[in-house]
């Protein structure tokens, strides 16, 4: 109870700094029209039923025993998630300052997504039992994720979504470890650390938006504007750092070493803009950006890696990615065009596709384990045995030609697809990436036996080229392509 006390103390604040950073912005200028028609709000439910409802089928599909109660819980979450998504999004389309709009939206997300991980954690009676993980967290969140994206905002809650997947899997495979009363961490704990890094940020960042309104009726100066940008970043680490603390046990030291490597990678590009022609100090940003992208990339699954545990590489790189989403919450307020903003959606897209692998690993090991009547109860044997026997999915394999043909199709849906504004073809768009991502992984797996994989090279290619060029690969297709794929990878485990 105390991890979910935490959260919420921190959103309380977040949002109440969010509120104050608007009502500043309101004395500066008039507000802007925003309210959106209750004809567009009532398309929203409409597609939000629809997404449930389909997340009800494929998980009542996927499950033999005990289908209606996983199929309910999937089908709950979508709705969830369609709710915040709307909330989020009204309140930023209300907000005047653009900057506590957009630190609104990324709290109320994680809020809700912390809501769902302890009605689940509730419901299998883990909140006593703080060493006992929920099983249904991962397919619930994965359902969250859809709702979301079925409504836009899949971009907000996918790096969250991701990390809390990879997190689950990351206990389960050290639980023996991990459980121990010399190394004790929480379950609850490692999965909501990602969240607590998401909303401790946003208290930085909403703290800074404070002192900037991005209403005032002269404009906002760049100068400022990178300056408050930069300080979010940088109160990003104490916030990082404390969440670390708060609830990863003896964890916390490589665990905020990642979250760190996420925000200084942000950070790097600001602290080495060269003064002099503007074009070469563009050129020279973009090559800073994309450098400590890698370097963040490979440090944060080098620090995890170095603790010994199974599975702490994709994890450390998950938290990177959520640290850095944090970090630059201010300048995606002002465009998407941002370097980090496109640095951080880049990690994440990596992140997103390492969960994509590994909702699937307890699917096939279960199998494996009835193949060869190996004992399931304890999952961290489990996971161990599947890992020696290189039995779970670890890699997207581009040089074969079915994931391959993945990729570029995920790519090419990216480019390719625009949702219009209305009901018909929203509906069209969503009913087709939600369609295609099915057959495609289908194909793939029985036809080869490379179905995650499949899903995971289609996510991958079309989550990068979207964050790196978001304005010829739209984001909204990519967070929807990489849901759908995480929300089958966690059905069929």
């Amino acid at each position: 109870m105390l991890e979910i006390a935490l959260l919420a103390c921190a959103s309380v604040i977040a949002l109440a700094c969010a509120v104050v950073a608007a009502r500043r912005a309101a004395t500066a200028g008039p507000a802007a029209e925003t309210v959106r028609s209750e004809r567009h709000v009532r398309d929203d439910a409409v597609v939000a039923a629809i997404a449930s409802v389909a997340m009800f089928a494929l998980t009542a599909l996927a499950h033999r025993g005990g289908a209606l109660t996983f199929a309910g819980w999937a089908g709950g979450a979508c709705a969830m998630g369609a709710l915040a998504a709307m909330i989020a999004r009204e309140w930023r389309q209300r907000s005047i300052s653009r900057a506590s709009g957009a630190v609104a939206e990324q709290v109320v997300i994680a809020f809700a997504l912390a809501v769902l991980t302890a009605l689940g954690a509730a419901a299998a009676h883990a909140i006593s039992d703080p060493q006992h993980l929920a099983v249904q967290i991962p397919e619930m969140i994965a359902a969250f994720a859809v709702g979301c994206a079925a409504l836009d905002m899949g971009e907000r809650a996918l790096p969250s979504v991701a990390a809390m997947i990879l997190a689950s899997y990351f206990f389960d495979s050290n639980a023996g470890l991990l459980r121990s009363g010399a190394s004790y961490a929480s379950a609850l704990g490692i999965v909501l650390f990602p969240l607590a890094v998401t909303t401790l940020g946003a208290v930085g960042s909403a703290a800074a938006t404070v002192v900037w309104s991005d209403a005032s009726g002269e404009g906002e100066s760049a100068r400022r504007h990178a300056l408050v940008a930069t300080i979010a970043s940088v109160l990003a680490l104490p916030a990082a750092l404390g969440a670390a603390l708060a609830l990863t046990g003896w964890l916390w030291a490589p665990l905020a070493i990642c979250a760190a490597l996420g925000v200084v990678m942000t950070l790097a590009p600001r602290l080495t803009r060269p003064a002099g022609d503007a074009e070469r100090g563009a050129r020279t940003n973009e090559a800073v950006a994309l450098a400590s992208l890698a370097a963040c990339a490979i440090g944060a699954w080098a620090v995890a890696r170095h603790t010994g545990l199974a599975h702490a590489g994709p994890y450390g790189l998950a938290v990177a990615a959520v640290a850095a989403e944090t970090a630059a919450l201010v300048d995606r307020a002002e465009s998407e065009e941002s370097l980090a903003d496109r640095q951080g959606a880049a990690l994440a897209a990596i992140a997103v596709t390492l969960a994509v692998l590994d909702g699937a690993t307890l699917f096939r090991c279960t199998h494996f384990a009835d193949l060869v009547r190996a004992p399931s109860e304890d999952t961290a044997s489990l996971l161990a045995h599947c890992t020696i026997a290189n039995v779970a999915p670890a890699r997207v394999d581009v040089s074969h030609p079915v994931t391959l043909a993945a990729a570029l199709a995920g790519l090419a849906a990216c480019v390719v697809i625009r949702p219009g504004p209305s009901l018909r073809e929203r509906a069209i768009a969503i009913a087709s990436i939600a369609s295609g991502v099915v057959v495609v992984a289908a194909i793939a797996h029985f036809g080869f036996g490379l179905g995650v994989e499949a899903a995971a090279a289609a996510t991958l290619s079309g989550a990068f080229a979207s964050a790196l060029f978001p304005s010829v690969c739209s984001r909204g297709v990519s967070a929807l392509v990489a849901s759908c794929a995480l929300a089958l990878g966690a059905a069929i485990g």
